[in-house]
C-alpha cells in the first residue's frame, strides 16, 4: 500500500501534464472545446410591462407611519417582499389617516412601535380578527394604552416594563428550511431589543432568543376565526431582513403560493485569469508545489469533483490580463495564455460556462467615482472601455471553438451608469449583469434585484460569497433559498492566497466548508436545478414577468400564471395536504412547504381530506 502511495504522488503530476499538453496540442489542431447548449434558453422576446403589486383592490393592507423614516424602512422591506412574491397589496399612512374600512380585508400588516392609532379601533378590529381577519404586528410593540387594550388578543399573559437586548436568536421550528435550532449572532454583532412575555398555551412560538430566557421574537395566536402573528423584534429594517418578513407572512396565512426562479449559480471570479508565479511558503509547505502547480493539482480537482458529486455548474469569468492600464493601446501582450487555455477547457468540459470579467482589473468607471479604499484607476473616456472590451473579447474567442459570451461580472462588482452603457453597445451578446444583492456599506457597488432592467438585461445579483461563510451570509442565504428559490454564490481561487479571506485556514478546510454547504443546500432544496449564469438568467426571466392570480375554494387552489411560456415554478407554504397537482409536478422541501413545477398556465391543487 506504502509502495502504490509512493507510486501515485510520482505520476500524479506527469498525468496532469500530460493532460495539459494534450488539451493545448487539440487547441493548436483546432478542436479546442465548445460551450454546451444551454438546458433553459433566454427569452428573446421584450419584457411584457408588469403592473405594481400596489392597487386599491387588494385584500392585504399594509399601515406605514410616515412621520417616522426609520419605520418606513420595515414598511419598504415588506412591500418588496409581496411584490417579490406577486401579493397585492394596499398601504395607508398611520399619521395622516384613519384604519380604513376592514370588509373585504383579509389581512392588515402592522409596520409601527405604537398602536395608538388603533387606539379607537379595538373593538372594530377584534371583531374583525374574530371573523377571520389576520393581523401581523411586525415590530417590537411599544407599550401604550392601545397595547394594553389588545395584549390578550395576541396571545400574550404578561409582559415586562422594560425591553430586553438580546444579541441572538434561533428557530424554534421549520419555518426557514435549513435554519432550525441554528443559532443567530450575526458574527456576535448582533443587538436588539424585545419585550418579554408570558404566552397563553395557544401560542405556536417560530423564533426566540438564543439565551437562557429563551424570549418569543416571533409567534401565532388563534383569534376566533383569524389569527394574529408578532414580531417581537426590529430586525426587519433592510434587505438582509426580508427572512423575518417572509417568516412573518408565512406564520400569518393558511397558504402562500408565489413565484421562484429554482436556480443554483456559482460564480469563480478571476477564472480563467493569469496566475501568480512563484511560491506561497503554506502551500508549499502543504504540497510541495509553487502556485500554478497547487491550482493545477489540488484547487481544480476538487472544485471539478464539486461538478460530479454535487452536480455544481461554475460560470467562470474571464480576465485577460492583470495591468492597469486605462488608455491603450490593449493588446495581450505580455500574457501567458498556456494555462488560460487549459483551464477554459477544463470549466467546458464540466459543463460550465464562461463570462467575461475585464481586460484588466479595473472596473468601468469614469474619472471621479468613488471606489471606497480601493486604489482602482478610472477610465478616461467611453471610448477607452470600448476598446477594452473589444479586446478582451478577441482574446476570449481565442480559447475556445465559437465563443459567444452572455454573461458579465463587474471587477469588485464596482460599474458605472457610463460603463454599463458602454458595455451594452460594445458587445450586444451581453444579456447578463451579476453585481450584490446585499449592500456593502462604504462604498458604490453595483445592487441590483433579480429582474429586467429596462435596457433589456438581466440583473443576476450574487447573493453570498466565499468558501466559508458566516451565520449573517448563511442567514440570507436560507432567506433567499426559502423567498426566491435562488443560489447566487461567488468564489475567487486566490482566496487561499489572501489570509483575511481566507481566515489562515488551509485549502482542506477551506474546501470541506465549502463542499459541505453545497451538499446541505442539495439535501435541503432537493429539486433545485444547478445552473450557468446564462441558465439561470433565463430562469429569472420567467420569474420576473410572471404574474400569479389565486383562487381558492374548499377541496384546492387554483393557480393562474401570465406570461406562460414552457415553464414556471412556485413555492407552497400551506397547513392544508396537497395530494395532487393538476398541470404541474409537487415537490416536498419540509413540512409544509412545497416547490412546483407548473407545465402549464393553470394549475390546480387540491388538497386532501381535512385530518
Amino acid at each position: 500500500m506504502k509502495k502504490r502511495n509512493v507510486l501515485l504522488k510520482v505520476l500524479l503530476p506527469v498525468l496532469v501534464m500530460v493532460l495539459l499538453a494534450g488539451v493545448l496540442l487539440v487547441e493548436r489542431e483546432g478542436l479546442t472545446l465548445e460551450a454546451r447548449s444551454a438546458t433553459l434558453a433566454m427569452l428573446q422576446t421584450e419584457a411584457p410591462e408588469r403592473e405594481g403589486m400596489e392597487t386599491q383592490t387588494a385584500d392585504v393592507l399594509v399601515a406605514r407611519n410616515g412621520a417616522n423614516e426609520t419605520e418606513m424602512g420595515f414598511a419598504k422591506t415588506l412591500t418588496d417582499v409581496l411584490s417579490e412574491m406577486r401579493i397585492p397589496y394596499r398601504t395607508f399612512d398611520l399619521s395622516t389617516q384613519p384604519v380604513p374600512d376592514l370588509t373585504g380585508v383579509r389581512a392588515l400588516l402592522y409596520c409601527s412601535q405604537s398602536l395608538a392609532p388603533l387606539s379607537g379601533e379595538v373593538a372594530r378590529l377584534s371583531g374583525w380578527m374574530e371573523a377571520g381577519g389576520h393581523f401581523g404586528v411586525l415590530m417590537t410593540p411599544a407599550v401604550d394604552d392601545a397595547f394594553r387594550m389588545l395584549y390578550r388578543k395576541f396571545g400574550i399573559t404578561e409582559f415586562g416594563s422594560e425591553y430586553v437586548n438580546y444579541g441572538s436568536f434561533a428557530y424554534a421550528t421549520g419555518l426557514l428550511p435549513m435554519w432550525e435550532g441554528v443559532t443567530y449572532s450575526e458574527n456576535g454583532t448582533l443587538t436588539d431589543y424585545t419585550l418579554p412575555v408570558r404566552l397563553s398555551q395557544d401560542c405556536a412560538v417560530h423564533i426566540v432568543t438564543a439565551d437562557d430566557l429563551a424570549l418569543p421574537l416571533l409567534w401565532e395566536c388563534p383569534a376566533g376565526q383569524g389569527r394574529v402573528v408578532v414580531l417581537n423584534a426590529t430586525l426587519m429594517f433592510d434587505k438582509g431582513g426580508r427572512g423575518f418578513a417572509l417568516s412573518a407572512l408565512s406564520a400569518l396565512e393558511d397558504t402562500l403560493v408565489y413565484p421562484i426562479i429554482n436556480a443554483g449559480m456559482v460564480f469563480i471570479d478571476d477564472f480563467p485569469a493569469p496566475q501568480p508565479e512563484g511560491f506561497d511558503e503554506r502551500l508549499r509547505q502543504e504540497y510541495g508545489y509553487d502556485i500554478q502547480g497547487f491550482y493545477r493539482n489540488h484547487w481544480w480537482p476538487d472544485m471539478k469533483q464539486l461538478t460530479w458529486d454535487e452536480q455544481v455548474l461554475y460560470t467562470g469569468v474571464l480576465i485577460e490580463t492583470y495591468n492597469d492600464n486605462v488608455t491603450g493601446p490593449f493588446d495581450a501582450r505580455g500574457v501567458d495564455d498556456v494555462l488560460q487555455k487549459y483551464y477554459a477547457s477544463e470549466l467546458l468540459h464540466t459543463g460550465g460556462e464562461i463570462g467575461l470579467h475585464g481586460y484588466n482589473h479595473m472596473p468601468l468607471c469614469p474619472p471621479g467615482f468613488h471606489y471606497g479604499d480601493i486604489d482602482y484607476q478610472t477610465w478616461p473616456s467611453s471610448l477607452a472601455m470600448s476598446q477594452s472590451l473589444l479586446e478582451l473579447e478577441r482574446y476570449g474567442k481565442t480559447l475556445f471553438l465559437n465563443a459567444r459570451f452572455s454573461t458579465y461580472v463587474p471587477p469588485s462588482n464596482y460599474l458605472s451608469d457610463l460603463g454599463r452603457q458602454t458595455l451594452i453597445a460594445t458587445l450586444p451578446d451581453i444579456r447578463v449583469i451579476s453585481g450584490l444583492y446585499i449592500e456593502e456599506a462604504g462604498n458604490d457597488a453595483l445592487i441590483q434585484e433579480f429582474c429586467e432592467a429596462p435596457d433589456g438585461i438581466v440583473d443576476e445579483p450574487r447573493i453570498t460569497s466565499g468558501f466559508e461563510v458566516d451565520d449573517f451570509t448563511s442567514f440570507v442565504l436560507a432567506q433567499e433559498l426559502a423567498l426566491h428559490g435562488v443560489l447566487s454564490h461567488f468564489i475567487h481561487p486566490d482566496d487561499i492566497l489572501d489570509t483575511l479571506r481566507s481566515g489562515n485556514r488551509s485549502w482542506a478546510v477551506l474546501y470541506r466548508a465549502f463542499r459541505d454547504r453545497i451538499a446541505a443546500i442539495r439535501a435541503a432544496y432537493p429539486s433545485l436545478r444547478f445552473m450557468t449564469a446564462s441558465e439561470g438568467a433565463a430562469a429569472v426571466q420567467r420569474y420576473a414577468r410572471l404574474t400569479v392570480a389565486r383562487e381558492t375554494d374548499a377541496a384546492g387552489m387554483t393557480v393562474t400564471l401570465s406570461p406562460f411560456y414552457d415553464e414556471a415554478w412556485l413555492a407552497l407554504r400551506t397547513r392544508q395536504t396537497p395530494v395532487s397537482v393538476e398541470g404541474g409536478e409537487l415537490y416536498p422541501v419540509s413540512e409544509g412547504f412545497y416547490w412546483i413545477k407548473a407545465n402549464r398556465a393553470v394549475v390546480r391543487i387540491v388538497w386532501g381530506a381535512a385530518s
